[in-house]
C-alpha cells in the first residue's frame, strides 16, 4: 500500500506541514499500527481531514484532551486494523501549573513561553487555559508531562509549581453544545455576524478582530469590514467557532444568515 503524496499535497497551503506528517501516515500502513503525531493545529487538523477522508488505505482519529481541544494528536491506523479509539494507548496526559497570579495576572501566552523555556518542543504542547488567578492546565504528551512533573520555577516573579495530572484530575474548560442560530443583519460585515453568533457587542468584536483574535477560515483575518459566504467558518479565541450555512437577501434589503455556533 502506498500513499498518493503528490494528491495529499496538491494545493495545499499547508504543504510542508503535510509532508512532515506523511511519514506517519506511511509508518501506520507499513507496521500496521497506530501511530500518533505531535500536536497540530485546528486549521492543519481541517486541511488533514479534507486530504485524507477519500483514501482507502489509512484512517484517522483525533485527540487533543477533551472535545472542544483546538490542538490535537492525530492517530494514523491502516483501514482494515480493528481498533476500539478507547482501547488505544492515546499518549496525552495534563499538567497544572500552579502559583499565586492574583496581583500579577497571566495569559496563556505567558505559560507557553514558560514551557518553551523549560525546553519542551512547541508540537509537545495542546491547549492552555488559565485556571482563575491560580495558574493554568495544559495538555501535552505524556513524555512531556513527565519530564516537567515536580518542576519549580518562576513566571516573572510567581514562584511556581508543575505536576503531571490524569486528564480525569484536570478542569476541562466547558465545552457549549452547537447551537443553530438564527439573525437578520444589516450586510454580512464579519463583525456584525461574529457579534450576533458569540453574543459580544460590535465594538468588543472589532477590537478584538484589530487584537488579532478573530479568524477566517482559520487565516488571521484583522479587517472588521471584510465580508462573508456561506460556507465560511469564523474562529475567535476562547469563544469557539461559527459556521455559516446560509446567506439570504430579504425583501427589504437585509441579511439572513443563519449559524452554526461551536
Amino acid at each position: 500500500m502506498h500513499l498518493p503524496k503528490e494528491k495529499i499535497l496538491f494545493k495545499s497551503p499547508f504543504r510542508k506541514e503535510l509532508e512532515t506528517l506523511l511519514p506517519f501516515a506511511e509508518k501506520a500502513i507499513r507496521e500496521r499500527a497506530a501511530i500518533w503525531s505531535p500536536f497540530v493545529s485546528a486549521e492543519l487538523t481541517e486541511e488533514v481531514k479534507n486530504k485524507f477522508n477519500n483514501l482507502n488505505d489509512i484512517r484517522l482519529l483525533f485527540n487533543g484532551g477533551f472535545p472542544s481541544a483546538e490542538r490535537k494528536r492525530i492517530c494514523f491506523l491502516r483501514s482494515e486494523e480493528e481498533m476500539i479509539f478507547t482501547s488505544l494507548d492515546i499518549p496525552i496526559k495534563g499538567i497544572n501549573i500552579k502559583g499565586n497570579f492574583l496581583f500579577d495576572r497571566a495569559k496563556q501566552n505567558d505559560f507557553r513561553d514558560l514551557l518553551h523555556e523549560l525546553h519542551v518542543p512547541a508540537d509537545e504542547i495542546g491547549d492552555i487555559w488559565l485556571i482563575r488567578d491560580r495558574g493554568a492546565q495544559a495538555i501535552c504528551s505524556k513524555k512531556c508531562a513527565d519530564s516537567i512533573n515536580q518542576q519549580y520555577g518562576k513566571l516573572r516573579e510567581v514562584e511556581i509549581s508543575i505536576q503531571a495530572l490524569d486528564l480525569s484530575e484536570m478542569e476541562i474548560p466547558f465545552h457549549r453544545p452547537e447551537k443553530i442560530i438564527n439573525t437578520v443583519e444589516a450586510s454580512t460585515r464579519i463583525d456584525a455576524i461574529a457579534s450576533a453568533g458569540f453574543g459580544l457587542s460590535r465594538s468588543k468584536i472589532a477590537a478584538q478582530i484589530k487584537q488579532g483574535y478573530l479568524r477566517l477560515n482559520w487565516a488571521l483575518n484583522n479587517q472588521p469590514s471584510k465580508s462573508v459566504n456561506t460556507g465560511d467558518l469564523i474562529h475567535l479565541e476562547k469563544k469557539g467557532s461559527l459556521k455559516i450555512l446560509n446567506i439570504d437577501k430579504t425583501k427589504k434589503e437585509r441579511w439572513r444568515i443563519k449559524l452554526l455556533r461551536q
